[in-house]
């Protein structure tokens, strides 16, 4: 029997991620969300400061400000200083362009707790994907760089996020002993998805799930070497032979997959206020909007979120259906499956699927 995730945790919200706008100064070929411009009917500021009344109201813990770039929505630091008098603990999630050392001090004296900057391979990888909006931009390289370093500098507690594809895997230890010689101590690691842009570029840049294992090795190695703290993605998996080690690695712990919790334990917001389970779910799976319908609402009504709250084992499909583990796993990241096989059922990126086919 599929073990519910609400069956064994408090249904609650815990987690955020809030777009809080879709303009953004880069053109990132594998942007899940194709960020370019501010969506015409985004939240006004005392619509967002009501949302984040009623998160605080329905339990949630951690609000991750993203976007686009979060920092080109001017009311962003009043969003932050509203979060933070809830007692909402407060991360931004940026490119880095934006971040210098005003914005560094605004951050920390609006209460904000930790800043993720993104930085996907050394100079030559990164540059190439992560293109500037308009030509006077400067390298999306030497503006993430810099950020992490003004970051580590201050107060804030600094991650890296790094998304893998082809042109960087094999190559994360260049960006592990980068992040080491900077001095950064959370390094967040997962798999581009083919949402958005990257749909696009899907020939050039998704990896193959017969390529997982090489990804296993390298982050197996890494968290091993020890002096960075490793936050292997929900997207990057499952049951393989290193699955604790993977899953419990930036708690520095042994643990294993439990199947995904958006819309039982995570939510996700769009910049117009559109509600989704997870930040990386397509608009397809938009249960609501917090114009037509209080928040509050819209969470309590779990059959909105059916793909977990009501999830039917017997609708397994194609190697997951007989698996060992389907009633835990539930087929993986719900956005990667439905991504790549069409159904939540089926998730054709899976490290013990693919290591049972060399075996077999």
């Amino acid at each position: 029997m599929a073990i519910n995730v609400a069956t064994y945790l408090p249904r609650i919200p815990v987690s955020c991620f809030w777009e809080i706008t879709e303009a953004c100064n880069l053109r990132c070929t594998h942007c899940e969300a194709s960020a370019a411009t501010p969506a015409p009917d985004e939240l006004t500021t005392a619509e967002a400061c009501g949302v984040l009344e009623s998160l605080a109201k329905l339990g949630c813990e951690n609000v991750y400000l993203t976007g686009g770039e979060p920092l080109i929505r001017r009311d962003w630091p009043e969003l932050a200083r509203t979060a933070h008098s809830l007692g909402l603990v407060t991360s931004v999630i940026s490119n880095g362009v934006l971040v210098d050392p005003r914005a560094i001090q605004i951050m920390q004296d609006a209460g904000v707790f930790g800043l993720s900057v993104s930085l996907d391979g050394t100079r030559s990888v990164h540059d190439k994907i992560r293109l500037p909006a308009h030509s006077s931009t400067p390298s999306s390289y030497d503006s993430a760089i810099r950020a992490i370093q003004l970051g580590v500098a201050s107060e804030l507690k600094i991650a890296v996020i790094s998304l893998v594809h082809r042109n960087n895997l094999g190559r994360l230890r260049e960006i592990h002993e980068l992040l080491v010689s900077l001095g950064v101590k959370v390094w967040q690691v997962q798999v581009c998805m083919p949402l958005g842009r990257m749909r696009h570029h899907q020939a050039e840049m998704l990896i193959e799930p017969k390529e997982l294992p090489v990804l296993e090795q390298e982050l197996v190695e890494l968290i091993e070497d020890g002096r960075l703290r490793i936050a292997v993605g929900d997207n990057i998996g499952y049951y393989g032979r290193n699955e604790p080690l993977l899953r419990g690695s930036v708690r520095g712990i042994k643990s294993f997959w439990m199947g995904c919790f958006a819309g039982c334990r995570i939510i996700a917001l769009c910049a117009n206020g559109d509600v989704k389970g997870c930040p990386s779910h397509p608009r397809e799976l938009i249960v609501g909007n917090i114009r037509d319908l209080p928040l509050a609402d819209i969470w309590n009504d779990d059959k909105r979120f059916h793909y977990n709250t009501a999830w039917d084992e017997t609708k397994l499909a194609g190697a997951c259906k007989d698996c060992a583990h389907r009633g835990l796993c539930r087929a993986g990241c719900t956005t990667m499956a439905q991504a790549t096989s069409g159904t939540f059922y089926d998730n054709p990126y899976c490290l013990s699927r693919v290591q049972n086919m060399r075996t077999a």
